[in-house]
């Protein structure tokens, strides 16, 4: 009796000496998943925010030729032959890590060849590869990784099941590479991870129904809801709701626009937050939930539009002692809001960020020239959680060829090439291209949403993307900088073709963070752009430039 205690006193120590060895584990990362107070703190262990793709190997810099080039679908890091077989790699790391995310259209080179490679991911060095299936079937969730773990959206599929390896990662496929984005995460030298196996990803798994239920059915963490009734905000004026003292979070905001004050009203009627007498909230209503000028219904796992013109906004926004929400009213109308919030418990400590939201109106831009539009320049420490573009096209053509360029930190601003670099703006919010998109594309997944398409036939009119970042978020610690390029499809290049951009910045930062982005009161105050005036105004463009161009001729 007293060997058997003995020997089983040895096996529990065992158990408990493994888990306090393991950092990070399959189901530390589900629980991670889940828990949508853990974005609030910044990680633990730390890890650099990585991503490989086959955006064109022309880029090399922003002062050189090809900085914008296109055709972001055909390039590999090396071919090597692996058991006899030609496979081309498209990314691999060397160290501990996990891949949050994985993204392909679902045609390959033709757009109606559907079948493309398959793909191996290798972990640890193993010589066979812990997954060997069709890459387009294991992203669209008809694989080995299961619905919601991963999906189709638009012509396209994303898995973002967490993949964790202890030693490296490399994938491949057994034909030429196409369209993907890897994102991963590379955890310090010495981080002990528990490497992935797919029996861990058993479709009868609890832990991943869990999940899956956190993650697709989102509902606010326990608090006191606050009923703040129906606000009335006089013309040019605003109102202050003071939130509870004490340590807390704000675990969901909860709004309804009043028909009457209309649909300008989405624009111009402001939410402003200030936690511990920093203001890190400065955004429209409209913009805040993606509809800007009208009710867009769609849900993600953060954002909720409801059919009958309700609100969520489900960010974990926490603080130390105090906190106020502040509408304001930029009309010469005025305005009635409802409001309500869930208000619970938190625990602040060292690693404890606040909560932001920023809009940067751009306006219109000519289709004759490539930009790198600035999402945000943040300098501080943080996390980068999400964000959303909306665009206005007055074309039926195709509008979103740039690329993202995320720069993380000093080292990636001063060598003027970012850690993140993309294939395409559909690609980054998860869906893809191959034909103009109808109304038909649009979708809502827990990642985000392509929350609007122009109109039922094309894009004409406002076109609207969000991403939600869950395993995939960016951490910094001094410095983020997020680009996207404006980049028009090759029928709307001329430079009376324009493109009306406004982008909006989820994050959580520490106490000093800060960004480059002000209030834009003027912006918002202004009447939100139809799609019969932006034609005006690009028809004015043409014929301004050609008369001009036709007096410096015969001058």
């Amino acid at each position: 009796m007293r060997i058997t205690v003995f020997l089983l006193f040895l096996l529990l120590s065992g158990m408990v000496i493994s888990a306090q060895t393991t950092d990070v584990s399959f189901s530390s990362l589900l629980q991670e998943m889940g828990d949508k107070t853990a974005e609030t703190y910044f990680p633990l262990p730390e890890y650099q925010s990585l991503q490989a793709s086959s955006y064109n190997r022309e880029s090399v810099s922003p002062d050189k030729p090809g900085w914008f080039a296109d055709s972001d679908g055909v390039a590999w890091i090396r071919e090597e032959t692996n058991a006899g077989k030609k496979e081309y790699v498209i990314m691999e790391h060397d160290g501990p890590g996990c891949i949050t995310r994985m993204w392909t259209p679902f045609f390959y080179y033709n757009f109606d060849n559907r079948t493309g490679p398959k793909v191996k991911i290798y972990l640890d060095g193993a010589k066979e590869p812990v997954i060997d299936e069709n890459f387009i079937t294991l992203l669209s969730g008809k694989g080995s990784i299961h619905p919601p773990f991963a999906t189709f959206t638009a012509r396209a599929g994303v898995s973002f099941l967490p993949i964790p390896f202890a030693k490296s990662c490399k994938i491949t496929f057994d034909d030429k590479a196409f369209y993907n984005i890897i994102n991963y995460r590379g955890y310090p030298k010495g981080t002990i991870v528990e490497t992935f196996s797919k029996d861990l990803c058993s479709k009868d798994s609890p832990e991943l129904k869990n999940t899956s239920e956190l993650i697709e059915s989102p509902t606010p963490l326990k608090g006191e809801w606050i009923n703040a009734g129906e606000k009335v905000i006089k013309p040019n004026d605003s109102l202050t709701i003071e939130l509870p003292q004490g340590t807390h979070a704000v675990n969901s905001l909860t709004f309804r626009l009043n028909p009457t004050s209309g649909l300008q009203s989405l624009r111009s009627t402001i939410v402003k937050m200030t936690f511990d007498g920093k203001q890190t909230v400065w955004i429209p209503l409209g913009d805040l939930f993606c509809s800007p000028d009208t009710i867009n219904p769609f849900a993600t796992r953060n954002l909720k539009v409801s059919k009958n013109g309700e609100m969520s906004c489900n960010w974990i926004m926490p603080y130390v002692s105090t906190a106020q929400l502040t509408l304001i009213n930029l009309r010469e109308k005025e305005v009635s809001v409802s409001v309500g919030l869930n208000i619970g418990e938190y625990t602040w400590n060292n690693r404890s960020m606040y909560f932001h939201a920023n809009w940067n109106d751009i306006g219109p831009l000519p289709g004759d020239r490539f930009y790198d539009m600035n999402f945000i320049n943040i300098k501080g420490k943080g996390v980068l959680a999400g964000d959303a573009l909306t665009v206005l096209s007055p074309d039926k053509g195709w509008w979103g060829e740039g690329d993202e360029k995320i720069y993380i930190d000093e080292a990636d601003v001063s060598r003027k090439f970012p850690s993140h670099f993309g294939t395409g703006t559909e690609d980054y919010y998860g869906w893809a291209g191959g034909v103009n998109p109808t109304g038909a594309d649009q979708f809502s997944k827990p990642f985000g949403s392509n929350v609007r398409i122009g109109n039922r036939l094309n894009p004409q009119g406002y076109n609207i993307c969000m991403r939600n970042r869950i395993l995939d978020n960016i951490p910094f610690t001094t410095r983020l900088v997020f680009d996207m390029e404006a980049s028009p499809g090759t029928d709307i290049r001329n430079y009376w073709n324009l493109l009306s951009y406004s982008m909006v910045t989820f994050w959580y930062g520490m106490g000093d963070a800060a960004s480059n982005r002000t209030p834009q009161r003027e912006q918002a105050k202004q009447q939100m752009m139809s799609v019969p005036e932006i034609e005006r105004l690009q028809q004015m463009v043409r014929d301004s430039i050609l008369i001009f161009n036709h007096r410096r001729l015969v001058n």
